[in-house]
């Protein structure tokens, strides 16, 4: 048994970065411990919005269940996902492996650290709504613990499906060349999905309400940990919490059973899979040292799923409302003209503005370049040692950005000019915005990441949201995008056309944009060469 406390104590350690509240030199960071509490706090909030129309009917019971069912969804996404790096080609397996312990130790310590990483993650969700509920009703001790229970044990049926599922997708992953883009799409489609719900949640609370009855029926006949949590939390019988603990624990253990079955064989060829795909003859093209460069800067970025969600995230956010203008526009301009005295020739004179905001807005709040060097880890002394200029690289990590931005922005632009009529000025003046926009925030978020680079990161994700270059990159792009929106408010609140406000915003960042570049041809190559791994 203390073999086995022993070896737990030593695999917890990798890939669980996103929980640690130390990092690699040793040091205390509060930064996973402020991310859990906005976590639970936005959850809380939602708990709390549902929750109130419940209490009307006093079924606040069916919080719980819808809870319980989304928390499920989430937690078997992020164990798909996680079960790749949790259970097969972990790079402690050649330790493990070699070690005088039984195989199905090593499988044992495996699904114990996917467990407790599930558990971990579905307390966010969880934790925050079962406080929520007991706030809100009277409750005993028999709901704290049979809440108690359901937080040790509701992980356990999205971990056996996720298991099961992740073996089959790396068993077979040398087939699917998109799966990184599978992953994209998904997660991408989640976060689509919480944005609706944020900004419908009024029209969604009033309609559940009058349907809380029958969602509920639903939930509960679908999904048995549903029906069993609110059923004792409502009636409470020890038989019933008996027969859910052993329930649990059966699925748990024929799941281990059918992955011991597969899972060394699936494991060694995932290895040979990796170790084969090293040793393949490529066709070598020339190309010159920029363009090889920018070549590699964006397999990068479409080979990192959390990398491309989290950077182009914003510019999804853009084209979806650009498209949402373009056909709600109508019934947008009626609520303006009810509420105010404003006319639809005024609001129509206000188009370019509006646009050029909602550009302005996207390029600082998207930054990609704040992590392209913290990206290299590792590897970034082999970057050095390349024969080529340091500006050269760095130049390339910039262009990439853009290349990435601009396109998008550009796109958004012409479904507008399609739509709306626009002056050849105002056009030009727009696409010009479109283009150093993106060109002044990339620049920024290069500088910052070059003074504060995170080269000692475990993996991508800590890098892209848990980095100082991250954070500071956002928070300039919030000021600046405030600002600049401020100023274009101001500026047509005193007369000011249209036209003359967009030269001179666009003069004034092409003067920043100028200056920024001056520093980066200078002071970009010191930072760089400062920088050791």
């Amino acid at each position: 048994m203390k073999k086995i406390i022993s070896l737990i104590k030593a695999t917890m350690t990798d890939n669980m970065n996103i929980f640690k509240i130390k990092n690699t030199n040793g040091k205390k960071t509060i930064l996973p411990i402020i991310l859990t509490i906005v976590c639970m706090f936005s959850v809380g909030s939602y708990a709390n919005m549902i929750i109130e129309p419940l209490t009307s009917i006093k079924s606040e019971y069916i919080l719980l269940s819808i809870f319980t069912i989304v928390t499920f969804f989430l937690t078997l996404v992020e164990g798909i996902y996680k079960s790749s790096n949790l259970l097969f080609n972990c790079k402690d397996d050649n330790l493990l492996f070699s070690l005088p312990i039984k195989r199905r130790t090593v499988l044992f310590i495996r699904i114990f650290k996917f467990y407790v990483f599930e558990l971990l993650y579905n307390s966010l969700f969880l934790f925050p709504a079962m406080t929520v509920y007991a706030i809100n009703v009277k409750v005993g001790i028999n709901y704290y613990i049979v809440s108690l229970f359901m937080l040790l044990l509701l992980p356990i049926i999205p971990i056996v499906i996720s298991c099961l599922i992740g073996g089959i997708i790396s068993s077979t992953s040398s087939k699917f060349k998109f799966k990184n883009m599978a992953q994209v799409i998904v997660t991408t489609l989640l976060l689509l999905v919480i944005f609706y719900f944020s900004f419908n949640m009024e029209n969604i609370l009033s309609n559940f309400t009058n349907n809380a009855s029958h969602i509920n029926s639903i939930i509960t006949s679908l999904y048995y940990p549903a029906n069993a949590y609110v059923k004792m939390v409502t009636n409470f019988n020890i038989i019933d919490l008996i027969i859910f603990i052993v329930i649990n624990i059966l699925l748990l253990i024929i799941g281990i059973y059918i992955m011991s079955i597969r899972y060394f064989k699936i494991n060694s060829k995932v290895k040979e899979e990796r170790n084969s795909s090293k040793s393949k003859k490529y066709i070598v093209k020339v190309n010159s040292p920029k363009i090889s460069l920018i070549k590699k800067e964006l397999n990068r970025f479409f080979n990192t799923p959390v990398f491309m969600i989290n950077a182009g995230f914003g510019l999804v956010l853009f084209i979806i409302g650009i498209t949402l203008i373009c056909f709600k526009f109508d019934s947008i301009t009626k609520s303006f003209i009810m509420d105010g005295e404003i006319s639809i020739k005024e609001i129509n004179s206000y188009i370019p503005i509006i646009l050029y905001g909602f550009v302005c807005f996207t390029s600082f709040m998207t930054s990609i370049s704040s992590s392209m060097i913290s990206l290299e880890g590792k590897s970034f002394n082999i970057l050095k040692s390349l024969p080529v200029k340091s500006t050269i690289i760095i130049m390339s990590k910039l262009a990439t950005s853009v290349l990435i931005m601009i396109p998008v922005i550009l796109l958004g632009d012409i479904i507008m000019f399609i739509r709306f009529s626009f002056n050849i000025v105002e056009i030009l003046m727009i696409i010009i915005g479109s283009i150093i926009l993106p060109l002044v925030s990339e620049t920024i978020g290069i500088i910052v990441n070059l003074k504060y680079p995170k080269m000692d990161a475990e993996n991508d994700t800590e890098v892209v949201k848990q980095s100082m270059s991250s954070m500071i990159s956002v928070f300039i792009g919030m000021a600046l995008s405030f600002i600049t929106i401020f100023v274009l408010v101001i500026l047509l609140n005193v007369g000011v056309s249209n036209i003359l406000i967009l030269m001179l915003i666009n003069w004034f960042y092409i003067i920043i944009f100028s200056l920024l570049l001056l520093y980066l041809n200078k002071g970009g190559s010191i930072d760089f060469n400062k920088i050791n791994v």
